[in-house]
């Protein structure tokens, strides 16, 4: 169970790697970092991207079916004007020039680039090694279909894409820009129908809860199936349905990813039997979600001084992918 615990863990964090986002004037470009495998080329691009060097340029490139560029130039008074620019840097070849993936510019006929990106339009292998290579720092993961549109536009003599353009003057109308370049955030988590089922606290021998997560009226079902806090009385024997097999139900809206509810204790009763049992309220039960499979428990009971915190983990994984599919159309 650990390991597999574990492994979901590191594939949560590998879904979200660095990303950023191209608004551009058809729509929107998200672009996956490979920070790993170019480590100064991405921090290149953040650079750019977090110094707001990218927003309002103009995609000034487009060769057909082979790439788009920009991240060079913004359009001043009918003029291309170079966005300030850092340090250049050299090849850090790795990842091939393949469809989809985005890569270093070179400048001119040095074997380094600076600000300019371009995205492949195809496979364009050959880049991997001429003129030094072209460094690949990342892959178009949502708006492929942005950068097709950009590459099927008419392009104008100095090799611009242009949108709705016939004779005459070229103005900013006709241009495709990025109007806007940040880092995507790591999308919050929405808690939705895929938390339903069992949980358990990892430190104890099975202590744990099962969840009725009811979508339409924000309304969670929680039974706790824990021990008894205190030991049973001397001489009781403990059979199925003894008052000392304690466990606890919750039940409420929640507020964002977080439940706040009275716990309600139940005990005395027999199994499978009609006999009357004894529920009241005896305390508070806290639980937030930070994830599909993450979540943090606290509790408070009204006597004996009981309270406390404790991460509770999902059972069994069946349910994350389809949960966190949820969670993301929720965004």
């Amino acid at each position: 169970m650990k390991k597999y615990i574990i492994l979901m863990l590191l594939m949560h964090s590998a879904v979200f790697a660095t990303t950023v986002r191209f608004e551009t004037t058809l729509g929107n470009i998200d672009i996956e970092l490979y920070e790993d495998e170019a480590p100064s080329h991405s921090a290149n691009f953040l650079n750019y991207v977090n110094d707001g060097d990218y927003n309002e340029t103009v995609i000034h490139r487009s060769d057909y079916n082979f790439v788009i560029q920009g991240g060079g130039y913004r359009f001043n008074n009918g003029s291309l004007v170079s966005i300030p620019l850092d340090p250049e840097l050299n090849a850090e070849v790795g990842v091939s020039n393949t469809r989809g993936t985005v890569a270093l510019a070179k400048v001119g006929n040095r074997p380094s680039g600076d600000s300019q990106w371009f995205i492949n339009l195809k496979n364009n292998s050959f880049l991997d090694t001429s003129a030094g290579g072209y460094t690949v720092f990342g892959r178009v993961v949502e708006g492929m279909d942005v950068v097709d549109l950009i590459s099927s536009l008419r392009i104008a003599n100095n090799g611009m894409p242009l949108l709705g353009y016939g004779t005459g003057q070229i103005t900013a109308d006709h241009l495709i820009f990025v109007t806007n370049a940040y880092v995507l955030g790591e999308p919050e988590f929405k808690v939705n129908a895929g938390i339903s089922g069992g949980w358990y606290n990892p430190s104890t021998s099975g202590q744990g809860f099962y969840f009725e997560m009811l979508p339409d009226s924000n309304y969670l079902l929680a039974a706790w199936f824990t021990f008894d806090l205190f030991p049973a009385e001397d001489g009781v024997a403990s059979t199925i349905g003894h008052p000392g097999h304690r466990w606890f139900t919750s039940q409420g809206t929640f507020d964002g990813n977080s439940f706040t509810a009275p716990i309600a204790l139940t005990r005395n009763g027999l199994f499978d039997s009609a006999e009357v049992i004894d529920t009241f309220a005896t305390g508070t039960l806290s639980i937030t979600f930070s994830s599909c499979f993450e979540a943090v428990v606290t509790y408070e009971f009204d006597a004996d001084n009981v309270a406390g915190t404790f991460p509770i983990t999902r059972l069994s994984g069946d349910n994350v992918a389809m949960c966190e599919a949820l969670s993301e159309n929720m965004q």
